[in-house]
């Protein structure tokens, strides 16, 4: 009889070891199937309002054109907080095209690839795509969405020097030259290419832009009506001028309605900020134009030459891009020494302007003119100077056609912040400090009197 109870009892217990085994196991085996789904395959939920943590519908679809693959650069140091940031805003890319490559690079490690890329910022970013590259250092998705646009629409931008007349270039080394600011315009992908046009009497078709860097001699009248037909057929044009002649460009000046104002800008801020040499004139303040919307940064002009503008008919209205400071006039004497305005010989008091921009409808597209004052700004010698660099960038991004930037709409969530009345938020606090522990006290109390009362 006892011996049956035995058996009776341990085949059960042997049934519920079993189930218990196998529910185990197939937990187990549950929990490494669930762990494996996650490794191939990655699922996102964005909960947070209004999805404020994914792309918005303009970046999704820009990233459909992408037909090559998009590597990103962080040059950040060794700081996992700031890593993790940038880590997690590229992602939001990598959710849509997970061939979208990210790499660290510590820039104390690799100070000469830093400072060879142009690299100003802890966690600026670099993107290449097809040989294409651009420096970003604003890390939203505004400002990744339009450099990946600019990238993947620039295509063949031919930027065409007219040479033959001393002119500065762009694959220069003299100070005198702009061979800097040319090798950075390579690294963003534009090409570049010199036309002398008495040799070549025509500009290639497929020129984006044209540029005209302080001639030192002059055109010839075939030259000039080359660069007027350019002009009528809707062409962009860049034109650096410096004090002195116009070097047989009158027509132009003419038929874009610019006038130069004799002699050298004289800058008596200068002296406040350590600069010795007057005749270099700052640019502190931008206009809300697209060019240099947003751009904040101190651009130094050396040598420069005022202008004056009015629109010619069929063009939007000349809009002083460059202007500079109060205490600054044309000085049309030797800058050297104590140099004081006579206004007697045309000196005009500042501020002045040194760069207008004109822009027009032209052949079914926006045809855009600039012409700044003074070329010195770019050169070899004065490239690294404040912000001239950036500003030159975004001046040739305004004149191809590059600044046509996505909307992406703000992301603002209602979720982000709580205002409680004062009231409120005493009621909530004595609740959290005295009225829970007396609560939880109370509670444990009177458990620890029924079980000891049984």
């Amino acid at each position: 009889m006892t011996g049956e109870k035995m058996k009776g009892s341990v085949l059960p217990t042997v049934l519920s070891r079993s189930r218990n085994f196998i529910f185990y196991l197939l937990l187990a085996a549950a929990v490494a199937m669930a762990g494996w789904l996650g490794i191939r395959h990655h699922w996102v939920w964005d909960w947070s309002d209004r999805a404020r943590n994914s792309l918005s519908e303009p970046s999704q679809q820009l990233l459909q054109l992408l037909e090559a693959p998009l590597k990103i650069t962080s040059f950040a140091p060794e700081n996992l907080a700031l890593r993790q940031q940038i880590r997690e805003i590229v992602e939001r890319y990598q959710r849509y095209r997970p061939e979208i490559r990210l790499e660290f690079i510590n820039p104390t490690r690799q100070p000469a690839l830093t400072r060879e890329l142009g690299i100003r910022v802890a966690g600026e970013l670099r993107l290449e795509y097809r040989g294409r590259s651009e420096n970003l250092q604003q890390l939203d998705e505004q400002h990744i969405s339009n450099a990946i646009q600019r990238l993947v629409q620039r295509g063949e931008r031919w930027i065409v020097t007219i040479t033959g007349h001393g002119e500065r270039r762009l694959t220069g080394q003299a100070n005198f030259d702009l061979g800097g600011f040319g090798a950075e315009l390579k690294r963003r992908g534009y090409r570049l290419q010199s036309q002398n046009l008495t040799s070549t009497p025509e500009l290639p078709e497929n020129t984006g832009l044209l540029l005209i860097a302080g001639p030192q001699t002059d055109y010839l009248p075939a030259e000039v009506a080359l660069v007027l037909a350019y002009l009528k057929q809707g062409g962009n044009l860049l034109w650096l001028g410096d004090p002195g002649g116009s070097q047989g460009l009158e027509p132009l000046a003419q038929a874009i309605g610019v006038i130069r104002l004799p002699g050298t800008i004289v800058d008596a801020n200068g002296a406040q900020l350590g600069l010795d040499d007057p005749s270099i004139a700052l640019i502190t303040h931008y206009p809300d134009h697209p060019a240099v919307r947003g751009f904040n940064l101190i651009a130094l002009f050396p040598r420069a030459q005022g202008l004056e503008a009015t629109a010619p008919e069929g063009w939007q209205a000349a809009i002083p891009l460059l202007t500079t400071l109060p205490r600054t006039w044309n000085e049309t004497g030797p800058v050297q020494g104590e140099v004081t305005r006579d206004a007697a010989l045309g000196e005009k008091a500042g501020p002045l302007t040194i760069g207008f921009a004109l822009s027009r409808r032209e052949s079914g597209r926006e045809q855009r003119l600039l012409v700044i004052g003074d070329g010195d700004f770019l050169s070899n010698a004065f490239l690294g100077n404040g912000g001239n660099l950036e500003l030159g960038l975004r001046l040739i991004r305004w004149l191809t056609g590059d600044d046509r930037l996505l909307e992406i709409p703000a992301k603002t969530g209602h979720d982000l912040s709580l205002n409680l009345s004062l009231t409120l938020g005493a009621v909530i606090g004595l609740g959290l400090l005295l009225v829970l522990p007396l609560l939880l006290t109370v509670t444990g109390l009177l458990i620890w009197w029924r079980r000891h009362r049984l």
